[in-house]
């Protein structure tokens, strides 16, 4: 997309142990790189990875999608969470974008996920790679609904969770819930939602 201006667009999901930053940890995260016609890239490969959690105290099992064996497998197996960043670093770095250009992030509830990145990275480091117009399939739904409300019209999507906008735009997705999944199916929602007239 020529208005991108040189920054990459990429989709942006992390699974995380509870839902305060600072507080709860990453413990996996994907950023897939997409091309013009907003498809996976064949030009870069994702960046997908499993980190181990510091904060183990604090994990709050009753937000997680995973059970307490297999999240403890994850303890025992995931990267430690210094080089899974240096490892992004790295990553990125292969993306060869040009001078100043960032990741610019596409997600489903993107105001969620950020202050978890930042805190995993660090403000100037999430600074330096990723560019502040975001994409967000959880906000572009809201306005459309908002669109349907100022003509008198039914809003489309009652309900906003990346499930219920993929159930309601006739899209077929895997129930598993992991980081590289979500980023698949937000593809597919956002495509739908700029792309279908209401």
């Amino acid at each position: 997309m020529k208005h991108l201006n040189g920054h990459l667009l990429c989709v942006v999901d992390t699974e995380v142990t509870g839902l305060i930053p600072g507080k709860h940890e990453i413990f996996e995260i994907c950023i897939l790189p997409l091309n013009a016609k907003l498809e996976v890239s064949r030009e870069h490969l994702p960046f997908n990875i499993k980190i181990k959690p510091e904060k183990t105290e604090d994990i709050a099992w009753e937000v997680l999608n995973v059970t307490q064996t297999s999240f403890m497998e994850l303890c025992n197996t995931g990267m430690d969470k210094w080089e899974a960043a240096d490892l992004f670093v790295s990553w990125y770095e292969k993306l060869d974008l040009p001078n100043n250009k960032r990741i610019c992030p596409l997600a489903h509830n993107w105001v969620f996920d950020k202050p978890f990145i930042q805190d995993w990275l660090g403000f100037a480091e999430f600074n330096l790679r990723f560019d502040g117009r975001y994409r967000d399939t959880m906000s572009l739904a809201l306005a459309i609904n908002d669109h349907h409300d100022s003509r008198n019209e039914p809003c489309p999507f009652p309900k906003c969770n990346l499930s219920y906008l993929a159930a309601t735009l006739k899209i077929d997705y895997d129930k598993i819930h992991t980081a590289l999944d979500d980023c698949v199916l937000t593809t597919k929602v956002y495509k739908e939602l700029i792309y279908k007239k209401y």
